[in-house]
């Protein structure tokens, strides 16, 4: 080692002399361990601060520290009007992306608060986010809840030997200071643990997690909430059909993992949805009236709040032109270069203004957002009209999700293969239990299958009636086929076949076929069908179709007879054939 002189307050070492050496090693032993000691100190006493709820902190937008040090919502009553129809929205539909949507759909905007640098404690307004609206639902700040230890440094070490640092959040049980009613929040913290909750079921791919909670766009009107009786994994939503129109609730976990062969159950999604949609009408007749008031209400208030949030837009636009104004009045008029810069601000403030006010003419033309007297009505009247507003064109697959979500929890089903039936057993919002039975359709073959009372029906028809006829038996009784139909020929024939009915044969006694009158003079069949054509003999068909029975007695066999032999163009056949 180099003979380096280091300089202390204590004296001068040399770093190549052994006793120097040691000497500077132990001064920096204990001066890292005095470094622990001391970030230990702070380190508890910020958590005793924080543990009285003292410990200051950056505030989320909506809340800001009082004159007296304590946390106090936001004076700016547009700043509260944002937070708040954000978690009204959020209460309403159950979904960040939705409130994002609603959002959106309404040209509201939201604030955020500026930390550090020039623009440090300004508030700005923007376009509102998922992430946004994601740390809004899960801050407990906003419930009035001093919280300290949410998050926590971890470091790891990547494939590259790199150590990196990372924030990680910290499950609620070890979070390290938890003081509920400390100030005034938004929400109660009933209302933050349930819309914990919906986030935990909006999950797909969450660990655990057995329902989804989300209500979505597809057909299925129960996704989400069935449990296979079975396995009790929750039952998937499938589609099939042409364009994939035909949607099936299916349970395959277990086949999925190698442990059985066939799926647990699948069946077609409208035979429940109906079922369930039955069962929501009986539930609700006693209580329809109130629910109506109830959805009545809550219109009103979200459009106020909406209205509410571009008024006070207004008045802030109002705000900075005004203060424009008065900064251009106040400057010296002979500084130009100020007073132009003045100018042109107060000129941006009055465009920005008219541009707002624009905008929410064109938003209160496009909505009407205060229930009209006729509205009004119709909502009243939800008390007889509920089973006509679910099946209603306007009313969307999602909207009805949403209301099934708002009365079930979730719904076991059990298929009974022996009775073709499914037993629902619904678990309601309040925990009440209804049970109820819906009938299955049978299997493709069973359905094209006739029942045994009508197949004899046709075998006893068809001993004294030809197939047209049988036919037009039918049809006239009002019957169908087994695909709901009217039966044509082809249908009568096919039945036949399948049920082994013998076609009964309707020729008399003493009538002969072609074949037969032919072989009985020697003649060619040609000549009968001629003398068929000619009406030199009589002959009939059934119904018009089949062979010709031709009606023949001694003196017109005899007739024909001589009329062959003597004929100078008919020439005899003979054959051993019998007929």
């Amino acid at each position: 080692m180099l003979h380096i002189t280091l300089l202390d307050a204590d004296g001068c070492y040399d770093a190549g002399d052994f006793n120097d050496g040691l000497i500077l090693g132990l001064k920096g032993t204990m001066a890292q361990a005095e470094l622990h000691f001391l970030r230990g100190r702070l380190q508890g006493g910020k958590l005793n601060k924080a543990k009285k709820g003292e410990l200051r902190f950056p505030l989320p937008v909506g809340l800001c520290y009082g004159d007296d040090g304590r946390i106090a919502l936001d004076p700016d009553d547009e700043v509260r009007g944002a937070v708040q129809l954000a978690f009204r929205l959020f209460q309403e539909t159950g979904s960040a992306y939705a409130v994002v949507k609603r959002f959106a759909e309404e040209g509201l905007r939201f604030p955020k608060r500026a930390y550090g640098g020039a623009w440090a404690g300004r508030l700005i307004w923007g376009r509102l986010s998922h992430g946004r609206v994601l740390g809004l639902i899960r801050n407990p700040s906003y419930a009035g809840i001093y919280v300290f230890g949410r998050y926590q440094y971890r470091q790891r070490i990547t494939a590259q030997g790199e150590v990196h640092k990372h924030v990680q959040p910290v499950p609620k049980t070890e979070w390290r200071v938890h003081l509920p009613d400390h100030h005034d929040g938004y929400i109660t913290p009933e209302d933050f643990e349930r819309n914990q909750e919906h986030l935990a079921q909006n999950r797909t791919n969450g660990e655990g997690t057995v329902l989804s909670g989300a209500a979505r766009e597809g057909l299925a009107l129960l996704q989400g909430l069935l449990i296979c009786g079975g396995c009790g994994r929750a039952l998937t939503v499938r589609y099939q059909g042409n364009g994939g129109l035909y949607p099936l609730y299916l349970c395959s976990a277990r086949r999925r993992e190698g442990l059985a062969t066939t799926d647990c159950m699948s069946m077609r999604s409208e035979l429940l949805d109906n079922a369930i949609g039955e069962a929501v009408f009986t539930a609700l007749q006693p209580a329809e009236l109130e629910l109506a008031v109830t959805a009545l209400s809550e219109l009103e208030q979200r459009d106020h709040a909406i209205m509410r949030q571009w008024h006070m837009r207004i008045e802030r636009a109002e705000y900075e032109v005004a203060l424009a104004e008065r900064r251009y009045q106040e400057c010296d008029p002979a500084n130009r270069l100020v007073a132009g810069t003045l100018e042109r601000r107060w000129n941006d403030a009055m465009l920005h203004l008219e541009a707002i006010r624009t905008e929410s003419a064109q938003f209160q033309s496009q909505k009407a957002l205060v229930a009209t007297s006729e509205q009004k009505a119709q909502v009243l009247a939800l008390e007889r009209n509920l089973p006509r507003l679910w099946r209603a064109p306007t009313t969307s697959a999602k909207d009805r999700k949403r209301m099934l979500r708002l009365l079930i929890r979730d719904i076991t089903v059990e298929r009974r293969s022996a009775t073709r039936q499914a037993l629902l057993h619904i678990r309601w919002q309040g925990s009440a239990c209804t049970d109820i039975t819906v009938d299955l359709p049978k299997p493709a073959a069973d359905a094209m299958r006739y029942p045994a009372a009508f197949v004899e029906q046709v075998r006893e028809l068809s001993q004294h009636l030809p197939d047209r006829q049988i036919v037009a038996h039918l049809n006239q009784e009002g019957l169908r086929s087994s695909t709901g139909k009217s039966f044509t020929l082809e249908m009568v024939k096919w039945i036949r076949y399948r049920y082994r009915i013998e076609v009964t044969c309707f020729k008399r006694p003493d009538e002969l076929t072609v074949q037969q009158l032919a072989h009985r003079l020697h003649v060619s069949p040609h000549v009968v069908y001629y003398w068929i054509e000619r009406q030199v003999v009589q002959a009939r068909k059934l119904d018009g179709r089949g062979p010709w029975w031709i009606a023949l007695d001694a003196a017109k066999e005899r007739q024909l007879d001589d009329w062959v032999r003597t004929s100078g163009h008919l020439q005899r056949q003979h054959s051993n054939t019998q007929l």
